[in-house]
């Protein structure tokens, strides 16, 4: 069963290259990916003002929500508009609908500062800084109810909740953009994650009621099957973005056992289904991940990996050597990118594509192209093929 269905000698050849990539076979040169391209650099590549993805395009469409509706549905036709300008600009193969922040404030306090619930309850402060393009929570009034409560609640809500309904409403805006651009780019964009995050609440509850976590893991993954089979019914192409940040350079934020007990029983689950259905799923976090690699890769049997952090000893060739036919999604350091030259960004991008031996590897960055990044360093990267 195709990854990509449709695909044949007349496809485009960006098709045909991705195919035969999440095949593990061989192709004409590795396919350019980008997980995801900030504002800046974006409006930088095409030389106008664009929103294209990270924290700049989470505060741009909050922005646009708290200006009204019609607002926000002008800035998504320009969303689709840039995003497919800067795709081809850089000659991507993959066209990926980054991760939005599609949420409408309850108050604007100024320029840069929204608030989301009611001033007299529950609610958060969100504040973007320009300087970093980081647009994030500064503020949580103290929550109503315990961790626990609240977990308990999110159950019984995904319990209750038509999955595959909201399965349908989770990958709509990727098959839209396949539906306009699938016949030129490998579309992807359609998000499952499986874990608890790193809120220190959350931590707390794995430790203190680990069934009742991996409870939660188990429903999540009944979501991603969902979302598996939701591309399935679209007919378009069979990609899920999964995973979740949970680990730093030296190693996990919570232990291998831990992760044993609670999380791996969701990605079993959840990939068991998805592999058969043909689902190209891949795991997504930066750090170390040797300790979590066997059981990832290995028992649970993902196909894929992204976020996949050069920095943090996890290199192509590392990875290769110890999951032969393993998909890997871009492995160039983003801070490298971030920081360095051209020269040494062609030098790194050079040593991951040969570690790669040719195949199962998406030729990009290992997490995102970050506000201030050099538009002659991300070509230097794109131009090693």
């Amino acid at each position: 069963m195709s990854t990509i269905p449709g695909i044949n000698a007349s496809s485009h050849p960006r098709l045909r290259r991705c195919a035969a990539t999440l095949a593990g076979g061989e192709t004409d040169r590795a396919p350019l990916y980008s997980p995801a391209i900030s504002c800046g650099v974006a409006s930088a590549v095409l030389g106008r003002p664009v929103h294209t993805g990270t924290g700049s395009l989470h505060y741009a469409e909050v922005a646009a929500w708290a200006d009204g509706a019609a607002a926000h549905a002008e800035f998504e036709a320009h969303l689709t508009e840039d995003l497919v300008a800067v795709h081809r600009a850089l000659d991507l193969d993959v066209l990926r609908m980054p991760w939005r922040m599609n949420a409408r404030p309850d108050a604007r306090l100024d320029r840069y500062t929204f608030r989301f619930g009611p001033e007299a309850g529950e609610h958060t402060l969100w504040q973007y800084q320009p300087v970093t393009a980081d647009f994030s929570a500064s503020f949580q009034s103290p929550p109503a109810d315990p961790p626990e409560t609240r977990l308990r609640r999110e159950i019984a809500r995904l319990e209750a909740v038509d999955q595959m309904a909201a399965a349908r409403a989770e990958i709509a805006p990727t098959v839209g953009l396949w539906r306009k651009f699938g016949d030129e780019f490998l579309v992807v964009g359609a998000t499952a994650h499986i874990g608890l995050g790193l809120a220190p609440e959350n931590l707390e509850l794995m430790v203190e009621d680990p069934e009742l976590v991996c409870r939660w893991c188990l429903l999540q993954a009944d979501f991603a099957i969902a979302v598996g089979r939701a591309l399935v019914e679209a007919g378009c192409p069979r990609v899920i973005f999964g995973g979740g940040d949970l680990a730093g350079n030296i190693g996990p934020f919570y232990s291998p056992a831990m992760f044993r007990a609670v999380v791996l029983p969701g990605y079993v689950k959840a990939l068991a289904e998805l592999n058969r259905l043909g689902v190209h799923y891949f795991f997504r976090s930066d750090g170390n991940l040797w300790s979590l690699a066997d059981m990832l890769f290995g028992e649970a049997a993902c196909p894929g990996y992204g976020e996949t952090d050069r920095d943090a000893s996890m290199t192509v060739a590392a990875v290769r050597e110890r999951f032969p036919q393993l998909v890997i999604w871009g492995n160039v350091s983003s801070s490298l990118l971030a920081r360095g030259t051209p020269v040494q960004v062609r030098e790194q991008a050079q040593a991951a594509l040969a570690e790669s031996g040719g195949r199962g590897y998406f030729q990009g960055c290992s997490n995102a192209l970050i506000q201030g990044t050099a538009v002659e360093n991300i070509r230097a990267m794109f131009n090693v093929r």
